[in-house]
């Protein structure tokens, strides 16, 4: 993806900060496009230091956040975050620069990508081969079965010391020998991506050794399975908390412990203006469990489902 003019990139900047500058303590600058020509692009002048030069881990999970909303909410995202575009102003925020190179993730790529980070820390390799399919890492002929083995055996260790465990850069260095194997192509719109998610995840290490950006992001995947009325998202979490007709208690519990450690951390990091989504999803998970075999939430620990999901209520 090439850069562009500097009205285009003007007018990029006017979308990033109508979807994303109402974000607690992150700054877009106002472009001001009737001045500015493909020549010469005029916007406000911001001040402040390197983010990578300042020790400021906090401002690395409002970028995390924003890139979450950028990424899986609207799908419109800057696609060239390194350091010298993100800046500490002088009263703390996270300042946003240059709008020349910027990504569009589709609603269906946007989905995929949920479904296979849901696959991925739920250990459902099988999934998470046909996702990759979904995603264009594969074509419709790749042997399903050889590479559903191959995965649990890239990915069966790291996922198995938790979410929170999992770094995104091991992740890609594992895969690497497979994705020769497989002969496995990295569509353009993900390299931009990978590299937005590399870029936050190296920045955050350099102020916390142990900082894992999937065990930042996870949390809000976890929210918006769990809310999301996208018929994708809803047969993934169907799948998810079913198996062989038994209700996966387990996994529920799982989903809305991460989905409530979102919110806590939401509670530092969130918009301004936003949309209670607890009855979202109140209505989403009961859908599920009292329209379709209901008796076996009864026996096997529909109380437990209880009072964890009014904990989880109460919380939000």
């Amino acid at each position: 993806m090439q850069e562009m003019d500097y009205v285009k990139e003007a007018n990029n900047g006017l979308k990033f900060r109508k979807l994303y500058g109402g974000i607690q303590d992150v700054l877009v600058p106002e472009m001001y496009v009737e001045h500015t020509t493909r020549r010469v692009l005029v916007m406000e002048w911001v001040e402040g230091e390197k983010l990578s030069e300042v020790n400021d881990l906090y401002l690395v999970e409002v970028g995390v956040y924003c890139s979450f909303n950028q990424l899986l909410e609207n799908g419109f995202y800057h696609a060239d975050p390194h350091p010298g575009n993100l800046l500490r102003t002088f009263d703390g925020k996270l300042a946003y620069l240059d709008f020349g190179m910027m990504g569009e993730f589709k609603q269906e790529l946007r989905d995929g990508f949920i479904e296979a980070c849901l696959h991925l820390v739920n250990s459902d390799f099988d999934a998470l081969a046909e996702d990759f399919v979904t995603l264009g890492f594969l074509p419709p002929t790749a042997d399903r079965g050889a590479i559903t083995k191959a995965l649990t055996g890239v990915f069966q260790n790291a996922v198995a010391k938790g979410v929170r465990n999992i770094s995104f850069g091991d992740l890609l260095g594992n895969l690497g020998t497979t994705m020769y194997k497989f002969k496995f192509q990295i569509p353009s719109y993900f390299s931009l991506v990978i590299r937005s998610l590399a870029v936050l995840e190296g920045l955050a290490i350099i102020f916390d050794r142990n900082y894992k950006v999937l065990g930042s992001t996870y949390p809000w995947i976890a929210r918006k399975v769990l809310t999301n009325s996208s018929p994708q998202l809803r047969s993934s979490l169907r799948a998810i908390l079913y198996k062989d007709g038994a209700f996966r208690i387990d996994r529920l519990e799982s989903l809305m412990s991460e989905s409530l450690r979102a919110r806590t951390e939401k509670a530092l990091v969130k918009r301004k203006t936003e949309e209670n989504e607890s009855e979202v999803a109140i209505k989403q998970i009961l859908s599920f469990t009292l329209t379709k075999n209901v008796q076996i939430c009864l026996f096997q620990g529909f109380h437990i489902f209880c009072l964890n999901f009014g904990f989880l209520i109460s919380e939000i």
